[in-house]
């Protein structure tokens, strides 16, 4: 599995705006960066089934989530690529910073990787399948996403 220099950089672009689109609210971009469908792995969270999504259920489901943080941060590091033809897998080690000013413990860190497996889509690479796997404990205050999720519902009221 023979990885080009170029295939190497395009793929670590849709890692780091992965996590750009992420953390600037990007949504236009977040749904550029996946196949028209994907599969959300969330199965390293207890409870949490795989889901096919549609792009934009993706995003929808993205902003609903990440909308109602103050803040994220979003750091990526040790790429492992691999490519056959116009397939790629790529792992990359995550630390997810996530914060809502709430009384108490106010942030949230989310340690482990993103595992994407990539289709070669009119010369780039679009994510159909996207795990999140969490490999340490959180740090922080565990609410915190329910507390953003509600936080967000009222955002997306006025979304166009």
């Amino acid at each position: 599995m023979n990885v080009t220099p170029i295939d190497h950089i395009r793929i670590s672009d849709v890692v780091a705006n992965l996590a750009r689109a992420q953390d600037e609210k990007d949504w236009e971009r977040f749904q550029g960066l996946f196949a028209d469908r994907v599969t959300l792995d969330l199965t390293g969270q207890p409870g949490e089934p795989a889901e096919e999504l549609t792009a934009p259920e993706m995003t929808a489901k993205a902003r609903a989530i990440i909308g109602g943080f103050a803040c994220t941060h979003h750091a990526s590091s040790n790429l492992l690529i691999e490519v056959s033809g116009a397939t790629a897998r790529c792992r990359a080690h995550m630390v997810a910073y996530h914060h809502v000013p709430t009384p108490g413990v106010d942030h949230l860190t989310m340690r482990g990787y993103w595992r994407l497996d990539l289709v070669d889509a009119n010369q780039r690479w679009a994510i159909r399948r996207w795990a999140i796997v969490r490999t340490a404990p959180w740090e922080g205050n565990p609410n915190l996403y329910d507390i953003a999720r509600e936080g967000a519902s009222g955002d997306l009221r006025d979304a166009p």
